[in-house]
């Protein structure tokens, strides 16, 4: 039986997920940024450099919690464009679903999604702590 393209395509976000939450949490400062160990701007979101401020990070663990709670709304009014525009980042990268505006976004791996937020948070702890 042939996999449809949606569901391939699907299981190998999942898989790519599934990797990079499997990968160890740095334990200091120094391990940030090594090989081998999880960094979410490399293994969950790739090419946006948000590693270099920790309000990358910040702003990033509140639209994850905010695709989680299905508060994505309220969020960018909160904060604004930033919000949304890492709404568009997590879109492009696969790792939400959406109707017509990534603005209104579901997380496409909704069984791990709180393992990425606990993940990131930990991350976040080592890297700006």
């Amino acid at each position: 039986m042939v996999e449809n393209p949606y569901e391939k395509f699907s299981r190998m976000r999942r898989e790519k997920l599934e990797g990079a939450l499997a990968l160890p949490l740095p334990v200091s400062i120094d391990d940030v940024g090594c090989e081998g160990v999880f960094d979410p701007w490399e293994h969950v979101i790739k090419g946006i450099h948000g590693g270099y401020s920790s309000e990358s990070d910040d702003i990033m663990i509140e639209v994850l919690e905010a695709v989680r709670d299905g508060t994505t709304f309220e969020l960018i009014r909160q904060k604004g464009f930033i919000a949304e525009f890492m709404l568009y980042v997590l879109s492009g990268h696969g790792l939400t679903e959406y109707g017509t505006s990534p603005r209104g976004a579901w997380p496409d791996q909704r069984d791990l999604w709180q393992l990425l937020i606990d993940k990131w948070k930990a991350y976040r702890e080592v890297a700006w702590s």
